[in-house]
Order: C-alpha cells, then structure tokens, then sequence
C-alpha cells in the first residue's frame, strides 16, 4: 500500500525557523520541527551580538537580519525533520516575515540554478548559505521592524495624493515598516549596492525561489501589498508608487520595475524542488513548489473569521474586501482579501518586562502566576521600546511598576487593550460576538492572556497550534494542488487539526465588567494613551 503523500509548510520568521508536515489524505500533522536563532550552535557565525535577533544598526532605526541565518535556518529545521517523511512530500509554501526583502546581484541566476545539479545536496557539499554566498548583493535583509524610512513612507503618501488616495490605491497608508520606503531609504543611502543589485525579492519570494532552485518566484498578492508599491485592487506593480519610490535612483521607475519580482496568487507553481533538498533531504523532486506568502497571510489561511496573532509583533485579522483608512488591506496564502492591524511591539516588549526583573526570558511560568495573582486592567502601564504604527506613537515607557506581577500584567493589559482600540473601526464581524476569535503564536499558549483576550473582545478565543504559519503553509501548499472549490473545505479541517483540543475560553463577566464597564480599564488606557502621546483613538 503506497503510503499517503504529505504537504510541507515552512515559516522563517524573526526569531526561527518552523516546518510542518501534513498527511494529504487525513488531514493530520504528520510532523513538526522549529529551530530558534538564539541558542542553536548551526546558526551561529552571522553577526548577531548576544540574545540579539538583529543585525547591529548602522543608524537609528535601522532593523537588518543576516541573509545567510535565513538559509541556515531552512538546512537545520529540515534536517530536524524524519527524511522518510519528507521523502513522501507533494508539495512545498512558504511563510516568511513580511516587508522583509533580500537583495541579489546578477550572479544569482548561476547560483541558484546550481541548485538544480546532481550533487548538490550529496553528503559533504556545503549548506544553502555557502553555496549563494555569492548570490547577495548584500548580506543584510531589511526586515519589518525597520523604522528609519519615515521621510520616504511620507514621499510615497504625498505622490499618490495623500493618505486616502494612498490607502485606496495601495491597501494602505504607506506605513514606515512596509518594504517600498525601507527600499529606498536604503538606495538612497547606499547606491552602489543598489546599482551591483538585480533582483529585490521579499523573504518569502526568495526561499520560494531557493527551494525551486529558480532565481525568478514571484511574489504573491499579500505580500506585494506589503510593499506600499503595489496597486491592490489590480494586484500589479503601481506606475504611480514606483515612480515615487525609484525617484532619483539609477534607472528611475523602470530599473526599479526590473528589479522587482513578478506578482501572482500565492497558489502560482514556481516549479519542482531543486536538486539539492532531494539529495539532502529526501524531498522528491516532482514536489511541487508554491510561490507561498508572508507570516499573516498564511496565518490567516487557518482562520476565515477574526485572528489575533500573538508573536513577535501582535496582528489583528479581519475579513474585508476594500482597503480601509484604519486598517492595512492583505491577501492570504489562498488569494483570500482581509484586513490587519499590527502593533510592532508585541511578545518582545513582554520578554524584555521579564528579563528586566531578573527573570530568564522563557519564564512563562512566573508570567502565569503574575496575570492570575493581578485582578485584570488594575494596573494601568504602557511599555513599547520600538515606536509604534498601530496605534501610531513614539516609544512609551509609562507606569512601571517595582513588583513584577504589576509590571507584566500593566504591560500585558495595555498591549492587548491599545489593538483592540485600534482595530475597533475595522474589526466588527457581521456573525456577532458568538461567531469567536482565533489566537495564534506564542502568546496564544497562555491561558491567562487568553482569557483577558476572551474579555476585551467579549468572544470566545480558540487557541491555534504554535506553528499557525507554517502549519497555514503546509496548507496552502496542499491547496496548490486542488480545486479551488476544495480548498475553503480543506482549511478548515485543516485548522481544526492543529488548533488545541478543548473547548473555547469564554469571556469571563467580571473580566468584561473591569475592562469595558462605565469607568472601566479601556476608557482609563484610551485617555492615558492620547495624554501621553498626544494621539488620538
């Protein structure tokens, strides 16, 4: 009896790498495997300082990953993967984090397609990073923390028309995280890298093309409007946002345009897995590979409804079909539009509370036993080391607290209670309060943040397995496969697998009454925010 192909999803995010395998027929996680960039001695020697996650700064604002931890990432989680598994993959997607972007130089083309060639992957052949080493134009990937490119977000806005004619034509009010300004922020400061540069890929549109062995994936839909470049409703490359991007640049609108690559539904087939992960890793190489997306889009694949995604930064998915003023507008990992919010400071700004009162970063225990021992929203606290987007603000340090059940459940109350301000214009859904909310990361695995989750949006939460994007991943790369008529079916049973057993946490009433009542938490965090910040919400 032929044993049951398998899908494979693989999630390269800030802080690792996650990979999981579906059984096609089931469906059911067959396996899963996650590698972290602090404390894994195969991803040492980038350039990381410490338990830093970022490449030191060059400028203020400036957020660099080293391209090559990505490509080693890849190589260890795979090979922490069972190779008689892999052996029965049918089919490769990507989910990488968003805005992030790799730059490549002409030499990529070779590198790439030595990919391709026997012996590649045969035993004692170097690793991914060593053999396109010489592909990078520049060994550092701007990614989404990035916040130094304010001005050139702002030359982008100005040129379509202001902030409306900006969110109605690319999806959203240019934000200074998104790829299109950090992009031209960086050509302007270091022309010739851009001039050495021919191809711009996102994170995800890259390992798309590693794994296909191909130097051309395209990037698909969402993450393109991650970009603030591309027209969202006709899902091409803007004439407008390049012209404004490119401004002063080698080659202008059209040299940038040339080093852009293509825009298709996540769903495209890149091609067949190269070479070398067939002989490395056992993946046979008629997998099909898909072009993949971005962390939310393929998060959001596991969620039709409303999403909260709880990791390095904190995102609020909701169902849409236009742009919004309030709100970013994305596709999924299916081709499916909805709508976001992203706070930037997100699980990070929790660690940093715990590391500052002497505890280790991991200790989720003593994070447990502080929000269960602190009645909900008494503590009111604002701690955000990164200036903000969502709500827009600078970094706010504000109401901290000596005792440390205080001081994290202030900070825990205050992250949650200002996305859920901010998200309120957008987020409505038309089922009602009944119809829940999925959390996703690793926030979701407390019970304690789960349940202030369940209050301030009055829904029932159900949590969503820790490898969310990869595990919407190995979905939509099962999707490329099937009939489209299939695949709102397939997600669904597919999210019902990974997501925790047990039933929903439910709001509790005294925990709804302190956030939301007259004189309660929400009202009092709104009006110390805007005092603060002097921003309104």
């Amino acid at each position: 009896m032929t044993a049951p192909r398998l899908a494979l999803g693989i999630d390269s995010s800030t802080q690792g790498t996650a990979a999981v395998l579906i059984d096609l027929e089931s469906p059911a996680l067959a396996a899963e495997a996650r590698v972290a960039y602090r404390g894994d001695p195969r991803l040492a020697g980038f350039g990381l300082k410490g338990n830093e996650f970022l490449l030191p700064p060059r400028e203020e604002g400036e957020a660099d990953q080293p391209v090559g931890l990505f490509l080693a990432a890849l190589d260890a989680v795979l090979s922490d993967l069972p190779r008689d598994l892999l052996s029965r993959v049918a089919a490769v997607a990507v989910s990488a984090q968003q805005h992030g972007q790799v730059w490549l130089n002409p030499r990529a083309e070779g590198a790439f397609r030595a990919l391709r060639l026997a012996g590649a992957g045969k035993p004692g052949s170097p690793g991914l990073a060593e053999h396109l080493a010489s592909a990078l134009a520049s060994g550092r990937a701007p990614i989404w923390m990035s916040s130094n490119a304010a001005r050139e977000a702002g030359e982008l806005r100005t040129t379509a028309g202001g902030a409306d004619a900006m969110t109605a034509l690319s999806g959203s009010d240019s934000p200074v995280r998104f790829t299109g300004a950090v992009l031209r922020r960086r050509a302007l400061r270091e022309p010739r890298t851009y001039a050495a540069c021919s191809r711009i890929h996102l994170i995800s549109s890259f390992l798309a093309s590693v794994l296909a062995g191909r130097p051309d994936a395209p990037a698909d839909w969402g993450n393109g409007a991650g970009t603030s470049l591309m027209d969202w409703a006709a899902r091409r490359w803007s004439p407008v946002l390049l012209e404004a991007a490119a401004a002063g640049l080698p080659g202008g609108a059209e040299g940038l345009h040339a080093r852009l690559p293509a825009l298709a539904h996540p769903l495209h087939v890149v091609g067949t897995a190269a070479r070398y992960f067939t002989e490395r890793f056992g993946i046979p190489d008629d997998a099909v590979v898909a072009a993949g997306s971005g962390d939310n889009p393929q998060t959001k694949v596991l969620s039709p409804g409303g999403l909260l995604s709880l990791g390095t930064s904190f995102v609020l998915m909701s169902e849409g079909g236009r742009p919004h003023p309030s709100a970013n507008a994305m596709y999924d990992g299916l081709g499916r539009p909805f709508l976001f919010g992203c706070r930037t400071n997100g699980s990070l700004s929790w660690e940093s509370v715990r590391i500052s009162h002497g505890l280790a970063g991991d200790d989720f225990s003593a994070s447990e036993r502080a929000l269960a021992s602190t009645p909900p929203g008494s503590v009111l606290r604002i701690l955000q080391g990164e200036p903000e987007s969502f709500p827009e603000s600078p970094p706010l340090n504000l109401g901290g607290r000596k005792d440390f059940a205080e001081d994290y459940s202030g900070a825990v109350d205050s992250a949650l209670g200002l996305l859920w301000l901010g998200s309120r214009p957008f987020s409505g859904d038309p089922a009602g309060p009944a119809a829940g909310i999925a959390a996703a990361g690793g926030g979701a695995g407390s019970v304690e943040v789960l349940r202030r989750v369940a209050a301030i949006w009055d829904r029932p939460v159900r949590r969503i397995g820790r490898a969310g994007a990869a595990a919407g991943a190995a979905v939509a790369a099962a999707s490329a496969r099937i009939s489209s008529e299939e695949r709102e079916e397939f997600a669904a049973r597919v999210a019902a697998v990974v997501a925790d057993r047990g039933p929903p946490i439910l709001p509790d009433p005294a925990y709804r009454a302190a956030y939301h009542g007259e004189e309660g938490y929400l009202r009092h965090l709104a009006r110390f925010f805007e005092s603060a910040s002097g921003r309104s919400l």
